[in-house]
């Protein structure tokens, strides 16, 4: 038995000098801490002919939390909450604009309420590219939602 358990500790040193390349793992979802706010509502999948758009309802606390004033930490919290309700979403273009909506979206989309769309076939572009297009880079929004 102490024989197992010192080759157990003598793996367990050597894998941790491997480089962190080495060692091949899947990356976990991202996950909330205990007692985070609830940020978004719900979540719906709709489709404009062959395009899909999650829908993302925020909660009064999401609309409030979020803007050019929130803290890193809040964004990423509802990142981890979004994923939570749709956890297919977890594409960097999906995070993107989800991190444009949060950060821009009074300014960028004035006056839209109900909703923050993401779209899985918008393209990965640069943070002006895509505050310029409205946090809809690649043309706008397909579900408009007033």
């Amino acid at each position: 038995m102490a024989g197992r358990i010192s080759r157990l500790v003598i793996a367990a040193g050597f894998a941790a000098l491997l480089p962190a390349a080495a060692v091949a793992h899947a990356a976990p979802l991202p996950t909330r801490p205990p007692g985070s706010p609830d940020y978004i509502e719900r979540t719906e999948w709709v489709y404009h002919g062959d395009r899909a758009t999650l829908r993302i309802y925020p909660t009064a606390w999401g609309w409030a939390a979020a803007g050019p004033f929130s803290n890193g930490a809040q964004s990423y919290d509802a990142w981890a909450e979004l994923l939570e309700h749709a956890p297919n979403a977890n594409t960097l273009s999906m995070q993107n604009q989800f991190m444009c909506y949060w950060q821009l979206a009074s300014f960028t989309n004035p006056g839209k309420v109900g909703t923050w769309n993401l779209e899985p076939w918008r393209q990965v572009v640069s943070s002006i590219m895509m505050q310029n297009s409205g946090c809809n880079p690649g043309g706008p929004d397909d579900v408009l939602n007033w």
